[in-house]
């Protein structure tokens, strides 16, 4: 696999005037995020990581700076990450349904991919029985998103623990994209990097704070591991962009400016949609996580959800389909935009499946 299918769908066909397929908050303005020139630097010292932005992060997710690995957002973060620990025959278990990057990124980089279920009936945990029947002496890296794209559901601590102890035991690196993670605000759990050197985090300011330009992201994870990223780095990036860099410092600055704007929208929003999913349990199952930007409900009426996104197209409303997370018959319904916004894209997503029922 040399592309993700997924982003190349994201890129082009997910807008739409009533955005259901957006899966990161609502990107910020300069009326969201008060900067001044002073803030922004051209060119400057960043060999390693800019060192006031690896300190940023250091404090917000209470490590150190030598923990910090910047990189050019997630997805990049993600990369960087696999490209560190895997060789090619290495085996990497990946949970399934998963994000379509992760599987594109381990199987460019010649990993043997193998799966472990985080199933509808099971509330979308990690199936904790089949995660151990897949580990072997070949197993290198275990991949998983908390909260989990594309469902919203946080992998419960215990198990998290219990994938720790796993992995420990047999030298694995367990990966966590934490991408969602600041969406639960005071209810997140600290980050799966502080539960031991065999975990990797991966994050940025784009999902949760609107800040998707900036490009911002970053790995935390043992010293040790993360001077072999740096190192890895050096053929990709080198370094990074200073101006950005630096406006992403001042984003941390006014982090609870941007986590409260992010908080407004939701608390509305995730009213909104717990009340649609409510009110339509006839033609939809859905696990609902009690805080979240984005669910994945199923529908019971048809075997593929490209049909209803044919017709909410139609209304100017997109959703993502499900046969981007091997799961046909569902769709992603996103709904971190304008909560009058997501307030449309809802009726029509009610009247396509009145429709087509």
């Amino acid at each position: 696999m040399k592309n993700s299918v997924y982003m190349t769908w994201a890129k082009y066909h997910a807008a739409a005037r009533y955005n259901l397929a957006n899966s990161g908050i609502l990107g910020c303005d300069l009326s969201d995020l008060p900067i001044s020139l002073a803030d922004v630097a051209l060119n400057g010292p960043n060999h390693e990581g800019y060192a006031p932005l690896k300190e940023a992060i250091a404090a917000k997710y209470d490590v150190s700076p030598d923990n910090v690995v910047t990189a050019q957002g997630t997805s990049m973060a993600n990369f960087l990450a696999m490209a560190t620990v895997l060789e090619r025959g290495d085996e990497v278990l990946i949970e399934q349904p998963a994000y379509d990057p992760l599987l594109a990124a381990a199987s460019y980089l010649g990993a043997d991919v193998k799966r472990f279920a985080r199933r509808f009936e099971d509330g979308y945990q990690v199936e904790l029985a089949d995660l151990q029947r897949q580990l072997s002496p070949r197993t290198r890296l275990i991949v998983l998103t908390s909260p989990h794209n594309p469902s919203g559901v946080t992998v419960d601590r215990q198990a998290l623990q219990q994938i720790g102890a796993w992995a420990a035991a047999q030298g694995v690196y367990v990966l966590v994209d934490e991408v969602y993670r600041d969406i639960l605000f005071d209810a997140a759990e600290p980050v799966a990097a502080r539960l031991g050197p065999q975990f990797i985090t991966t994050s940025s300011l784009t999902k949760s704070y609107g800040l998707s330009g900036l490009r911002c992201g970053w790995i935390l994870c043992a010293p040790e591991l993360a001077e072999r990223m740096r190192r890895l780095n050096d053929l990709f990036g080198a370094v990074g962009s200073v101006p950005s860099d630096t406006l992403a410092v001042a984003a941390f600055r006014q982090l609870p400016l941007l986590a409260a704007r992010t908080r407004a929208m939701m608390d509305a929003n995730i009213k909104l949609v717990h009340a649609f999913l409510a009110a339509h349990t006839e033609v939809l199952d859905c696990v609902v996580p009690p805080s979240s930007m984005i669910v994945f409900p199923r529908w019971k009426a048809q075997p593929d959800s490209e049909v209803l996104h044919d017709r909410l197209r139609a209304l100017e409303t997109s959703i993502v389909p499900g046969r981007f997370f091997e799961a046909p018959s569902h769709f992603r319904l996103g709904f971190a935009v304008k909560p009058e916004d997501v307030a449309v894209g809802l009726q029509h997503l009610s009247q396509a499946l009145r429709d087509l029922s």
